[in-house]
């Protein structure tokens, strides 16, 4: 469950911003989706995910608001998840997530459908040093296995944000 700030990842892309991040979308290797970006998000180059993403939870694309302020990342994990069991985890997540995240102040668990597809969503809050965090996690069965949207930010932030990560995450389309 413990992935990096977006706080940490703009500090570092305020570092090398150019050589970090880009405008347009790398291609999403070894993922079985495509999403619809626009010029309101930036996309985290191979060298960047693995410099800022510790191995054993390195997300496979990682973009982020032009601000930087709220990142979202695809983890596209080994366990087996058919479609059917998708909406079972709306009812089985949230217990492993308040077991594991210190300091919740909200969970809202739901499936929802993006693109035709059902995904369990749990929105969530926590709180921060400067404020309450926001996070939410969409996942959904991709050719048997798990994927997972993460969505992190700071309340504020995904605020200021919203319309440029609704239209993203509407935009995922599983191949």
């Amino acid at each position: 469950m413990k992935r990096l700030l977006p706080l940490a990842v703009s500090a570092l892309l305020s570092l090398t911003a150019t050589s970090l991040a880009q405008a347009t979308p790398a291609p999403l290797q070894n993922l079985p989706l495509s999403v619809e970006t626009s010029d309101t998000l930036l996309t985290l180059t191979a060298a960047a995910i693995q410099k800022i993403y510790p191995a054993q939870s390195r997300p496979e694309a990682v973009f982020l608001t032009n601000d930087k302020k709220v990142t979202m990342g695809f983890e596209w994990r080994q366990a087996s998840l058919k479609p059917a069991e998708v909406s079972g985890l709306v009812g089985q997540f949230p217990a492993v997530i308040k077991s594991q995240v210190p300091g919740l102040k909200t969970l809202t668990p739901k499936l929802v459908t993006i693109q035709g597809t059902p995904w369990a969503q749990f929105i969530y809050t926590l709180s921060g040093k400067n404020g309450d965090l926001r996070r939410e996690m969409l996942i959904t069965s991709a050719q048997g296995r798990m994927l997972i949207l993460n969505v992190d930010s700071s309340v504020k932030d995904y605020t200021s944000n919203d319309q440029a990560v609704r239209t993203f995450v509407n935009g995922v389309k599983l191949n």
